[in-house]
């Protein structure tokens, strides 16, 4: 009778493991950044001075300095940052058990990075001083730091007092709805906004201990947001493809980590689904948890799909009519706080949930079908040809035309070990993108 017992036992524990992670009991939300309040940001200032004083910020800069060459350029990108910024949220809660990292959709301001509110005097704080680059104000201003040595929080823009512009949110949705790959995903994110965001600010940024400035945690947040909707648009929650950071990418592989920040032996699978696990927290502006945990998860390592979410939301690009389980209502932070679910199914770049429907609706009435379904194939086939401006008079309402996005530079890419021929591929590409919107009579609402 014990022996049976016992079998019964090691069946339903079998049965548990194969389940995958658990799902959360509660999450949380981690909202737009420009949605905080000078109140809210004081609130982060606090714990971020707290944890300076003990240590910990230069404690992160100093781990993701040693591991950056394992943890960029290969698929463990997402995994490795997802845990990142989780760790850093879990010990800042030590602080003020109310913390959150907020997302900075850089997308917002990509015209003029330079102006966006997130980097006034109440937020991040802007540039650095124009002899040493100490970093005189925002959350962060007159911080010190320890590693690699003493020395003051540095902040340099990339054109003097100015940002270059940086990525359109319509070239991230176009990597959202065609990347059918988590490694092209993958390299497409990290050539593009990644690269951007981190030159554009500059001074710590533009190096491997980047993690001392507050800017590289809420900025890998919504590296980490966009990733979540390609999960949701793809229906791939467990797709963990291509190279990861000692070879082939499983999903039973450990998370690369340094003494200073320890992940306990985490690995990739366990941070692949929002909202399972450890990791439990959803986006203001993204899908909620799957109600189950996706198939094809643990125990089967290798290259895996994921495919299937079995009875929960899903969230493609097709689907307008998704669940949205986890928000809640929450205030997005673009004044859409109106808990419509089916604007956080429509594929996008931007978190801004109005202009996604405009976004998706002026392409789809610009551009033909072959377009499109190279494109933004989560659109959906139509019929009808390119609509050039040239052909007709422009609308009175007409936007200025999308920039083209900036190149990464030499050094960046010597310094992550990237590819010079796929970043320029990768660069070109975007290029394009814009090339074809400019070209139409799209007006884009960004």
């Amino acid at each position: 009778m014990k022996f049976s017992l016992s079998l019964a036992l090691v069946a339903l524990a079998a049965v548990g493991s194969a389940q995958g992670p658990q799902r959360c009991s509660g999450m949380r939300v981690r909202r737009n950044a420009a949605s905080l309040s000078p109140q809210d940001w004081q609130s982060i200032a606090n714990v971020l001075r707290q944890m300076n004083d003990d240590g910990a910020i230069s404690r992160f800069g100093a781990s993701h300095d040693r591991l950056f060459s394992r943890v960029h350029g290969n698929t463990c990108f997402f995994p490795f940052h997802r845990r990142y910024v989780l760790e850093f949220e879990n010990i800042a809660r030590r602080y003020d058990p109310n913390f959150t990292v907020p997302y900075w959709d850089a997308t917002e301001s990509f015209r003029n990075p330079a102006a966006d509110p997130v980097l006034s005097n109440n937020g991040l704080g802007g540039n650095g001083g124009s002899n040493d680059r100490c970093l005189g104000s925002g959350i962060q201003s007159n911080m010190q730091v320890t590693y690699p040595n003493n020395h003051c929080l540095r902040r340099s823009f990339n054109q003097g007092d100015s940002i270059g512009a940086w990525y359109a949110p319509e070239i991230i949705s176009s990597y959202i709805q065609s990347d059918t790959s988590l490694s092209t995903f993958r390299e497409n994110i990290e050539y593009s906004i990644h690269g951007a965001v981190h030159l554009g600010l500059g001074g710590e940024m533009d190096t491997g201990y980047a993690a001392q400035d507050f800017s590289f945690m809420v900025h890998h947040a919504n590296l980490d947001r966009l990733w979540w909707d390609w999960q949701n648009s793809h229906n791939s929650f467990l797709m963990y493809d291509g190279t990861g950071s000692n070879g082939p990418a499983s999903l039973s592989d450990l998370i690369p980590e340094d003494s200073s920040v320890p992940f306990n032996g985490a690995t990739v699978e366990s941070v692949m689904v929002l909202g399972y696990g450890n990791v439990c927290y959803t986006y203001d502006s993204s899908a909620g948890a799957p109600q189950s945990y996706p198939s094809g998860g643990s125990n089967n390592g290798g290259n895996n799909n994921g495919g299937n979410n079995n009875g929960g939301n899903n969230n493609s690009a097709n689907n307008a009519n998704g669940n949205n389980n986890g928000n809640n209502g929450n205030n997005n932070g673009n004044g859409n706080n109106n808990g419509n679910n089916n604007n956080r199914s429509v594929t996008s770049g931007s978190s801004n949930l109005a202009s996604r429907v405009l976004e998706n609706q002026g392409i789809q009435n610009s551009l033909d079908s072959d377009i499109i379904n190279r494109f933004f194939p989560g659109l959906g086939r139509r019929s009808g040809a390119l609509k050039r401006r040239g052909s007709q008079a422009q609308p009175s309402n007409c936007g200025e035309p999308i920039p083209f996005p900036p190149r990464l530079t030499p050094e960046w890419i010597h310094m992550h070990g990237y590819d010079p021929e796929r970043v320029e591929c990768a660069h070109k590409n975007a290029c394009e993108i814009v090339e074809t919107l400019n070209n139409s009579t799209y007006t884009s609402p960004y």
